[in-house]
């Protein structure tokens, strides 16, 4: 029978597939709705404060199931690193009254969860990395089935990753487990048709960006701002003072190229020659490259003598020291740029597209009107962010550079905006609130 439906579930994911053109074919007459909706979302989080845990989550906390013990048991699952950071805090903020089964890896073991499946050791990105790692993917989710059947949890808690999850998701609705996301995915910004099928998939969702609840309340999905986990991680690990001194004693500009092999290749080479040229202004401008991925090093290096940067600096190891500490960031459009907008100094943000298909994308299905974090969080553009594809994007990437570097009054400007940004971000405290949220389902205590 489990057999059965793995295959079943195959074939739909497989069709679902194929039908993705046909699916963007019908969304592309109504993107410009869609646009309409994100900005009027945005505009709306910007001057209206998030519901109680209680409101938002009042459909999610009745379809509480009674108690089968006086252990209730919780299924969390992550699908790569990251994700599983955040799991693993989940797991350890909740203690050991609840029983705790899980797919993942050594961090979420190490935390006290029983590991089923090493899920996260594999993580897959794009329909080529699926492909690879096919037999794997229809192996953890026979196992998840037979967790279904032979031990069903009260609760499922699926970390990020979509993909999966969603599909891992929708069969726990069916045997009416109830399923909640920690992460929401970005469907407010790429692909919004498919908020129905998520809708259906999950009973309620938590975001770590304080706009995106609106969204998918709009869309009928059950929805809470918890915080982001960034503010947690910056909260347990401060950058050093005298670290931070050591910085800002130089006129230092950090590269921040992404932290994936195809970022880094598509990013670096602009990054550096904008870089030069504020150089070439001032010469007594310092250049470092920090990177806290060591299987990244030796890339980066090679890179980095490959375009005859040998003036770079290029330092493994945390972030937070030469973000605090820059007088300018240049970064790649994601959780980098995230970080160093918290550092309050200021930052550019860009994202190189690669070829003719990622360019289309952009200019016709992205519904938002910013991809860095920052600007979508203020609701208007507080850091300057360039999207493009070709040499004329990173010549207005060096213009805006220059100008950030040199002009008290715009740096001033993007400060104050970042100031803004900080606050509307809230309190550090992601993993307890999620903690208290899962602790009010499965025992019934105050959220």
């Amino acid at each position: 029978m489990i057999a059965l439906e793995v295959l079943l579930t195959l074939v739909r994911e497989v069709l679902r597939t194929l039908l993705v053109p046909l699916r963007l074919g019908a969304y592309l007459p109504t993107r410009h709705r869609w646009r309409r909706v994100a900005r009027e979302v945005l505009d709306a989080a910007a001057h209206e404060p998030p519901p109680a845990a209680e409101t938002a989550l009042q459909e999610f906390f009745a379809s509480r199931r009674p108690d089968r013990g006086a252990r209730p048991h919780l299924f969390v699952s992550a699908g790569e690193a990251s994700g599983e950071a955040h799991a693993a805090r989940l797991v350890r903020a909740l203690g050991g009254s609840l029983r705790v089964t899980a797919f993942g890896g050594q961090p979420l073991a190490a935390a006290g969860a029983d590991v089923r499946f090493q899920l996260s050791e594999h993580a897959v990105m794009g329909i080529a990395g699926v492909l690879r790692q096919l037999p794997l993917i229809l192996r953890a989710f026979a196992a998840y089935l037979r967790l279904l059947r032979d031990d069903p949890p009260d609760l499922v808690v699926l970390v990020d990753y979509p993909g999966l999850h969603l599909v891992m998701a929708k069969a726990a609705r069916r045997r009416k487990v109830p399923v909640l996301h920690y992460v929401a995915p970005q469907y407010w910004a790429w692909g919004p048709w498919r908020m129905r099928r998520y809708r259906r998939a999950v009973s309620a969702t938590l975001t770590i960006l304080p706009f995106e609840t609106s969204f998918f309340r709009r869309c009928r999905v059950p929805a809470l701002y918890i915080g982001h986990p960034l503010l947690d991680a910056l909260a347990e690990h401060p950058p050093d003072a005298a670290a931070v001194a050591a910085v800002r004693a130089r006129r230092t500009l950090v590269l921040l190229p992404g932290s994936r092999r195809a970022e880094i290749e598509a990013n670096l080479p602009g990054l550096v020659r904008t870089a030069a040229a504020l150089r070439a202004h001032d010469p007594a401008l310092r250049c470092v490259l920090p990177h806290e991925n060591p299987r990244r090093t030796t890339l980066l290096r090679e890179r980095l003598a490959a375009l005859g940067a040998d003036w770079i600096e290029h330092h493994e190891g945390p972030l937070a020291a030469w973000l605090f500490g820059a007088r300018l960031i240049l970064a790649k459009s994601g959780t980098g740029s995230l970080l160093a907008c918290l550092s309050g100094n200021p930052t550019l943000v860009v994202y190189q597209l690669r070829g003719v298909l990622s360019t289309l994308g952009y200019h016709n299905i992205l519904s938002v009107p910013w991809i860095a974090a920052a600007n979508l969080i203020a609701g208007r553009q507080v850091v300057p962010e360039f999207c493009f594809h070709g040499e004329p994007g990173w010549r207005r990437v060096e213009q805006a550079a220059l100008q950030l570097w040199t002009d008290d009054a715009a740096r001033a400007e993007v400060e104050r905006g970042l100031a803004d940004v900080r606050a509307r971000l809230g309190a550090p405290g992601a993993t307890e609130r999620t903690a208290a949220i899962v602790r009010r389902f499965l025992n019934g205590a105050p959220p």
